[in-house]
């Protein structure tokens, strides 16, 4: 990822708005320690507004990410969108927060890569789980499910060995305590 693809000039521009695009692929991924994408096909409209003193982008971004399916391990591309806010003013480079990006006073760009970043992590759920959504387009491979099935099994015939005593001071608390 070059980090000149996700800098913003304002410096010279006039007060007003102003449109940049920004197209997001497997390579943009990188360069984040965190991510585990190995497919990304994502397009982000920018729309900065600048004023005086203040610089305003709101983001709207949509596309798919590759990810597994939590359940089966199955991959598959599963669909972002969404819209975010993001505020640029001259000061202190440490007072930046997720809303609030600060720049040195006298920078006329800013690299908005880690925000863009941030926007799309946090627009993945927790659990991706898509043949719960819809089984009609996406089907869980049937060999891992049943795969884990017989390992579960297993791991519960362990549990209650009457040599697996591991638990039995927790449990004697805890039907104590009902």
């Amino acid at each position: 990822m070059s980090k000149r693809e996700y800098t913003v000039r304002f410096g010279g521009l006039p007060a007003g708005i102003h449109e940049y695009e920004f197209e997001i692929g497997e390579s943009f991924f990188k360069d984040f320690e965190s991510s585990d994408f190995e497919r990304a096909n994502l397009h982000v409209k920018g729309v900065l507004t600048k004023q005086n003193n203040l610089l305003q982008m709101h983001f709207n971004f949509e596309g798919t990410v590759g990810v597994a399916c939590d359940r089966c391990l199955k991959d598959f591309d599963f669909p972002i969108e969404g819209e975010e806010n993001l505020v640029i003013r001259h000061g202190n480079p440490d007072e930046s927060t997720d809303e609030l990006l600060v720049i040195p006073e006298g920078a006329d760009s800013f690299d908005v890569s880690h925000y863009l970043f941030e926007y799309i992590m946090v627009s993945i759920p927790a659990r991706i789980v898509p043949c719960e959504v819809d089984a009609e387009a996406f089907e869980c491979d049937e060999e891992t499910l049943s795969r884990l099935e017989a390992h579960e099994t297993e791991d519960e015939a362990e549990d209650s060995s009457p040599e697996n005593n591991v638990w039995e001071a927790l449990n004697k608390i805890k039907f104590n305590k009902n």
